[in-house]
């Protein structure tokens, strides 16, 4: 392998573009492999594109001799095919890199995942992306199964000590679906990183209010301080020991800021890839009390 893709925003860093971005990546974002074998009605892949990222390539020697320095985390992004953990583990090997290394898969065996650490790999975050079985079922198509990818989680999760699912909130999950499978994933030691739904061929992204509460959701849920009650579904109260400031920022592995992987530069943002000013906090905490009851003991 020759070549390997690079986010606009990494390549920018790198300093192999000359593009202007509007915010640094604290994460260094590559990309292997040139063809999908899934075919997931979400993914945006087909056309150098995923999400709302551009992904061009360039030489796999000109990237690897530029990362020193420039970001807290690599995260190598994998399409699924055959020979996709070979093509890492070379990448890896030949990187020697000197900061943590995240690899963004579909479910592989252990063996594969005991090459990768091997080779230098930290963590592997794996796009689950549905909050249910059925919803898996309907969108993505030409990958391993729903009970598969459980698996992989609870895999990766023993083998590196850690692990990362991915969720995608506006896929058709009700409130009380999306708290309960992160609720689930956290009790096993899971972390989550919420994305939110790009639309690809029409429909719409999520409600910002109800994106907005999901977020702070993962946030209360991840450090064990919120209740949560549904009506048919929906999350109609939530009660926080504390509003979690860190909510609205983009989640998923340590250092990860993915800016602008879900939305335009000039907005609406979904993922904050940098700290929020206090009237965006404000805004961010407005836009849950518009969706849902909060009740806070924090002063």
């Amino acid at each position: 392998m020759d070549r390997i893709r690079v986010s606009a925003a990494t390549a920018s860093l790198l300093e192999l573009t000359k593009w202007d971005v509007a915010v640094k990546p604290t994460t260094l974002y590559l990309m292997v492999g040139e063809r999908c074998n899934g075919a997931c009605r979400y993914c945006t892949q087909g056309r150098d594109f995923l999400s709302r990222v551009r992904w061009p390539p360039f030489p796999v020697e000109d990237v690897i001799s530029r990362i020193d320095g420039r970001a807290g985390r690599i995260c190598i992004q994998s399409l699924y095919y055959d020979g996709v953990v070979d093509d890492i583990v070379k990448v890896v090997e030949k990187m020697d890199a000197h900061i943590p290394i995240s690899v963004s898969m579909n479910p592989t065996s252990r063996e594969n995942m005991l090459r990768l650490k091997k080779a230098g790999v930290e963590r592997i975050g794996i796009g689950l992306d549905c909050c249910t079985e059925e919803l898996f079922n309907k969108w993505k198509k030409n990958v391993p199964s729903w009970d598969e990818y459980m698996e992989g989680l609870k895999t990766a999760k023993e083998v590196f000590g850690n692990a990362t699912a991915h969720i995608i909130i506006g896929l058709g999950e009700s409130d009380e679906e999306a708290v309960e499978i992160m609720k689930m994933l956290f009790q096993q030691g899971i972390k989550v990183a919420l994305f939110a739904y790009t639309p690809v061929h029409g429909g719409l992204p999520p409600d910002m209010g109800r994106y907005r509460a999901m977020q702070l959701a993962r946030c209360l849920i991840e450090k064990g301080k919120g209740d949560f009650v549904f009506k048919d579904g929906k999350l109609h109260e939530m009660h926080a020991d504390e509003i979690c400031k860190d909510a609205f920022l983009t989640s998923g592995c340590p250092s990860c800021n993915r800016p602008f992987y879900n939305e335009r530069v000039r907005g609406p943002l979904y993922n904050y890839p940098r700290k929020l000013k206090d009237n965006e906090f404000k805004k961010a905490i407005d836009e849950v009390k518009k969706y849902v009851r909060i009740h806070t003991s924090a002063p």
